[in-house]
């Protein structure tokens, strides 16, 4: 049987999945295609290093390995997968030190460690461990408050402490503030009596120590979470945030995220120590990563054979940063290409005019201009002598005409200059005789 065209068989095909209801248009079909998924990359990629600049780092994963399974080239993707797998498995152990440290000292954080260390490894098992012996659910008990009693009066009765009625009130859905209904049965977490004084004095240092503790142990997110729910009035947590973001900041300029790090640096006030080294890492980094993108291009164009753009993009960059020894070497060799591709094509004169600005260290460029300086000075004499020729023949015009051209390829020969001195005048004379 003969195989159907080409075209033939992409409009059965398209016919066949509209029928079995898989595909409602042949743009959904087109779209489906692998031509398709592999344009997403761009885009896929893009999100990838915004997850990973916010600390999302198990999403980010999960984008790559997305660009990765569609990618035309998958090899890109795979090394930023394993990349990221080094990266979530050095950040879950140290969330899972972290938390041994804290449970160490008896501190509550220990908790917030081993959950980040699953956050990011759901099947990371000392973790969840952790978890399961030490961090428990509350042990539940049925409770009947007394006429009139509101969730504040509940918690103080059975907690000791009036700040819990937002344990009342989550567990039981009720609203705080109110008077509970009579008969009501209450569904509570078994805790033991508190003093409520004893808390309230140790939160907020609690806080910013544990924010602090966070920090110093790189959790730049976990620090910032706990120092925004300390009072935000208080001088030591206004300098801890600052502190976080600056980090932030810094963190993300060495990982080349430097939209990321401008918004973050943004968040720190001006004067604050640290910031203006910061901003001016941020600088030159953007700089680096403008002249990269200017390189970029002028390599392109000299990739494509166009050397004088290739030039004059090379030339500019080094306008900018004079120091690039690569923009200077890709300037003398495009400049070196262009001038060949004038003397192979003949035009001595502009391949003279590139070769002017050429560096002395480059041997080819040296080689070429002396043999365009040969190749013009033979010309020179040719048209000398046509001059010559053509002022024999009185024919003055065409003789200067020869002269010009003779001086344009040797501006030193001092004959054809003198010699269209001498017909100019002789021209003039007869154009003055009666």
């Amino acid at each position: 049987m003969r195989r159907l065209p080409p075209v033939i068989a992409l409009i059965a095909a398209v016919i066949l999945c509209g029928c079995a209801g898989t595909m409602n248009s042949v743009s959904e079909f087109l779209s489906a295609g692998p031509w398709w998924a592999a344009a997403q990359t761009g885009s896929l990629s893009e999100r990838a290093r915004s997850l990973e600049a916010r600390g999302e780092l198990a999403m980010a994963l999960d984008h790559w390995r997305l660009v990765e399974r569609i990618a035309a080239d998958p090899a890109a993707a795979g090394r930023e997968i394993s990349r990221l797998k080094s990266k979530i498995a050095d950040a879950v152990n140290t969330h899972y030190q972290n938390g041994i440290a804290a449970l160490g000292k008896n501190k509550p954080t220990a908790r917030n460690h081993f959950l980040a260390a699953l956050r990011l490894d759901p099947t990371f098992q000392p973790a969840l461990v952790q978890i399961n012996a030490r961090f428990s659910p509350f042990p539940l008990a049925v409770n009947q408050p007394a006429p009139g009693d509101r969730p504040e009066t509940v918690a103080k009765a059975v907690f000791g402490d009036e700040t819990k009625a937002f344990l009342v009130a989550w567990f039981n859905d009720l609203p705080v503030g109110q008077e509970m209904p009579p008969g009501t049965l209450l569904i509570l977490p078994k805790l033991e009596k508190t003093h409520p004084k004893k808390v309230r004095k140790k939160k907020p240092p609690t806080q910013l120590a544990d924010a602090k503790a966070l920090l110093a142990g790189n959790d730049l997110d976990g620090a910032l979470a706990l120092a925004g729910q300390a009072d935000p009035d208080d001088p030591d947590v206004q300098t801890l945030i600052h502190t976080i973001h600056l980090k932030q900041a810094n963190a993300r300029i060495a990982s080349g995220f430097l939209e990321a790090a401008q918004a973050a640096l943004a968040l720190v006030p001006d004067g604050f120590a640290g910031k203006d080294a910061a901003a001016e890492a941020l600088q030159a980094a953007m700089q680096k990563q403008q002249a990269a993108r200017v390189l970029a291009e002028a390599r392109d164009h000299f990739d494509k054979g166009e050397y004088r753009q290739s030039l004059d993009t090379a030339e500019r960059l080094l306008e900018e940063a004079p120091d690039s020894m690569d923009a200077r070497d890709l300037a003398n060799e495009a400049r070196y290409r262009l001038a060949l591709d004038h003397f192979d094509r003949k035009r001595f004169l502009e391949a003279r005019k590139v070769l002017e600005q050429a560096d002395e260290s480059h041997e080819a460029s040296m080689a070429l201009k002396k043999t365009v300086h040969t190749r013009l000075a033979n010309l020179a004499q040719i048209h000398y002598r046509n001059g010559v020729k053509h002022f024999i023949n009185e024919d003055l015009k065409s003789a200067i005409a020869e002269w010009e051209i003779a001086l344009a390829c040797d501006p030193y020969h001092d004959k054809a200059r003198e010699n269209i001195g001498n017909a100019r005048r002789l021209m003039q004379k007869i154009e003055t005789l009666p």
